[in-house]
């Protein structure tokens, strides 16, 4: 199999000032690909509505614990998208298993779609994240 991609730890210069830190991106089936969602987001701005772009948004502000410590209200500031669009988007994104509401202003995306860190962490992750689910129908 040709390499298609492959950014050198020597390229992991900014493309442009306007853009934030990069990712080295070497495609093989047993590797994770690494992209710089801020940058991916400012790239197809344009072709997307904000909608589309909110899930994406909502993992480039997630923490280590998969978690978003934001209110809907600072959310929808941040993200310059309404409150209640905001609110009907997360009802879908809930459903589809996108993501959790752990308590108020706390909420977890799940880390079979997106994590950060090591795969033991992500294991971590996902027995929290389920639990969620678990304590949800109780």
């Amino acid at each position: 199999m040709s390499k298609v991609l492959e950014i050198n730890s020597s390229s992991k210069v900014d493309v442009d000032q306007k853009y934030t830190e990069s990712r080295n991106l070497v495609p093989k089936k047993d590797k994770y690909s690494n992209i710089c969602l801020k940058n991916f987001i400012k790239v197809v701005e344009g072709s997307y509505t904000k909608k589309d772009l909110i899930p994406l948004m909502l993992i480039e502000a997630m923490d280590r614990e998969n978690k978003i410590r934001m209110t809907l209200d600072e959310m929808a500031e941040i993200f310059d998208y309404p409150k209640t669009s905001l609110s009907t988007l997360f009802t879908k994104l809930k459903k589809r298993d996108f993501i959790q509401r752990v308590r108020n202003g706390e909420y977890m995306i799940n880390p079979a779609i997106s994590y950060k860190g090591s795969k033991p962490e992500r294991d971590q992750l996902m027995e929290e994240y389920n639990s969620l689910s678990k304590k949800k129908y109780k």
